[in-house]
């Protein structure tokens, strides 16, 4: 996923985040990969990695390197370590957050004045490849059952037109049967024990869709899959 979309993170943050700000915060940062970014297109001199997972926080903080700090917190928890930041930043992360829109408006509580939230969540996700439309339909349905949203992008757009200081583009992005199905692939094999995928699609259904990914993974056949993503900009 990391490799898949940093080509549209890199354009969105070098055309909306602030350069050299004294503090940045990457939410959601999970192994890094984001915060790489963060470092490398703003150059901040404090940068801090937040994630629930200790697991990632763990590997983040053995492979990053000096030049960021990460620590183990739950994202809806307020205040952030350390206190208010220049620049926050969370990347498909409000899809699976309960109550993203009260999310939304607690971070911009945490920005220091003339600070940025910048947030890259789904608009939309699109193919007319059967094996990847049954898959997203299972997500979307389990994201559902547990109070989120894949697409949470209409939702932030509806939370947002009113807001000040907000600046919101539509970038797409479209990958090759492939690359998606080896996104997808994982996920599959760990969704399977929710009991929200097993209500929606039987043992030999799942068997035969984790077959179709595979074979699209290894490039027997498929259609691409694209992402329209919302890259929201919102001043304090």
């Amino acid at each position: 996923m990391a490799r898949n979309f940093e080509p549209l993170s890199r354009a969105f943050l070098a055309r909306a985040a602030p350069r050299g700000c004294a503090r940045a915060l990457d939410l959601g940062c999970g192994p890094g990969y984001t915060t790489r970014l963060l470092r490398e297109l703003c150059a901040p001199r404090e940068l801090v990695g937040l994630d629930a997972s200790e697991a990632y926080v763990r590997l983040a903080a053995a492979e990053f390197g000096p030049g960021a700090v990460f620590a183990v917190h739950d994202v809806t928890r307020l205040p952030f370590p350390g206190g208010p930041a220049d620049l926050i930043h969370a990347r498909l992360l409000l899809s699976h957050l309960p109550e993203p829109e009260r999310a939304l408006e607690r971070w911009r509580g945490e920005l220091r004045p003339g600070g940025r939230l910048l947030l890259d969540e789904v608009e939309w996700i699109g193919s007319e490849d059967p094996v990847f439309v049954r898959y997203l339909e299972l997500v979307r349905h389990m994201l559902r059952a547990r109070g989120q949203d894949l697409e949470i992008g209409p939702r932030l757009d509806a939370a947002t037109r009113s807001t000040p200081r907000a600046h919101a583009e539509l970038r797409e992005l479209t990958l090759p049967a492939a690359s998606a199905a080896e996104m997808f692939a994982p996920n599959l094999a760990e969704f399977r024990g929710r009991p929200e995928i097993r209500e929606r699609a039987s043992e030999s259904e799942l068997d035969a869709l984790a077959a179709g990914l595979a074979a699209r993974e290894h490039g027997d056949g498929g259609l691409t899959v694209t992402w329209c993503m919302r890259q929201l900009a919102i001043e304090a």
